[in-house]
């Protein structure tokens, strides 16, 4: 895990008006620096940036269909990030935003989602729709890979 140390500058600025008559207020400038630790986990699962990626080879590919507008798809996807960290040794794990890769989400029948689909070295496809908690993910995958 890397760690990251943020640092947050916060000033106040100079407060004036642009109006006729008016009196300028006195601005009072003030500085605070804050720092924090915070750790960073890599995430195991691939963004798609190429349809190519999706080729099984030693191991399978686990697929998830997604938008960003889709809340079903935004609460399953931290299951499948810590899925994918747990078990990352047995598949590649990759994010598909179907409204980037509109073509790709016709290829693969993606109509609703979430979709998850398991592509096997052999070429075979599983595909299962639906949110599923990350208990039932994990399980869904353990039967199936």
């Amino acid at each position: 895990m890397k760690k990251i140390i943020l640092l947050s500058i916060v000033a106040t600025a100079l407060m004036t008006s642009c109006g006729s008559g008016e009196t300028k207020k006195e601005a009072v400038a003030t500085d605070s620096v804050a720092t924090e630790v915070v750790e960073v986990k890599e995430s195991k699962v691939l963004k798609l940036s190429d349809a190519s990626q999706l080729k099984a080879t030693d191991k399978p590919v686990v697929v998830d269909f997604n938008a960003k507008w889709c809340m079903p798809c935004q609460e399953f996807a931290p299951h499948f990030e810590s899925v994918a960290s747990k078990m990352s040794d047995k598949a590649t794990f990759i994010s598909v935003d179907i409204d980037n890769w509109k073509e790709l989400a016709m290829e693969f029948e993606a109509n609703s989602i979430p979709m998850v689909v398991i592509i096997k070295p052999n070429g075979e496809k599983e595909s299962t729709v639906g949110y599923m908690t990350e208990e039932e993910f994990e399980k869904f995958l353990n039967e199936k890979l």
